[in-house]
């Protein structure tokens, strides 16, 4: 959204009153709102209210409606609280991953293997389709060249490199969630024709860089999950102890908020 400002530099009032509260809050760095800021008939205003509360206190979970929701089906399994199971690991050091959480490993002298990595897929809600450009279409670094539509909503994502789309992972039009499931291996995108330029290579992070960028992307997400009132303890609770096994954060948040981190993390990753 852009922001006028006033010959001082600073925000015009005008435009302050045109922001909402999670804008305000710093929890959210661009415009959501469809309904020019009336937060009564705000989805994502209703969502995050029913699971915000201080960091100090235990969250109040409020019923909405008869049927529980994610969150509540989670306490509802005597746990504490759900927990943020995240943990990026070793990055093997054929994967260069762009920071808009994109990857590419190459197959052959001038082809490469593109997927999503696996802190976008903890985040996705359930995915139900991928949309990819054609065969031979042309792609651009940093361009979208396709969309992952999930329940909640459609994620787009952009190239790591350049080049000609040879060909979309054909698995992916059974199987969609294979996108989220095994995002480095059986659920890669697509195949590109890399057009060699060293320079994009140079933009992406490959083996430990990798896991580095991963690891602090992971800080930044468990900083967005705190205003939802979720716990960023390392290690949850495992299912014979009565916890709740976490794969995914849409089986403890609602899908739209799901989505709205995913578009979050996808739009603040470093250069």
């Amino acid at each position: 959204m852009e922001i006028k400002l006033m010959k001082n530099g600073r925000i015009s009032p005008e435009e302050e009153l045109n922001r909402c509260v999670w804008m305000s809050a710093g929890v959210i760095s661009f415009k959501l709102c469809p309904f020019n800021f009336d937060c009564e008939r705000c989805e994502f205003d209703r969502v995050m209210r029913l699971h915000v509360s201080p960091i100090t206190a235990k969250p109040k979970i409020r019923r909405i409606s008869k049927t529980p929701s994610r969150l509540e089906s989670v306490h509802a399994n005597n746990s504490e609280e759900p927990f943020f199971t995240f943990a990026s690991g070793e990055v093997d050091e054929r994967f260069y991953v762009h920071p808009t959480h994109l990857w590419a490993k190459r197959e052959y002298d001038h082809t490469w293997k593109v997927g999503i990595d696996n802190l976008l897929a903890y985040i996705l809600p359930p995915p139900v389709k991928v949309e990819l450009y054609r065969p031979n279409q042309e792609i651009i670094q940093q361009e979208v060249f396709g969309r992952i539509l999930t329940e909640a909503g459609t994620v787009f994502v952009t190239a790591p490199l350049s080049g000609r789309l040879v060909q979309a992972n054909p698995r992916l039009t059974q199987e969609p969630n294979l996108v989220q499931s095994d995002p480095w291996g059986e659920g890669w995108l697509a195949i590109i024709d890399w057009l060699q330029d060293g320079t994009e290579l140079e933009k992406l992070y490959a083996g430990s860089r990798a896991a580095h960028f991963l690891g602090e992307e992971a800080q930044h997400l468990k900083i967005l999950l705190r205003y939802r009132g979720i716990s960023v303890s390392p290690v949850g609770h495992t299912m014979p102890d009565g916890g709740a096994e976490i794969k995914y954060l849409h089986q403890i948040l609602a899908p739209k908020v799901c989505l709205n981190l995913a578009r979050e993390l996808i739009v603040t990753g470093k250069e």
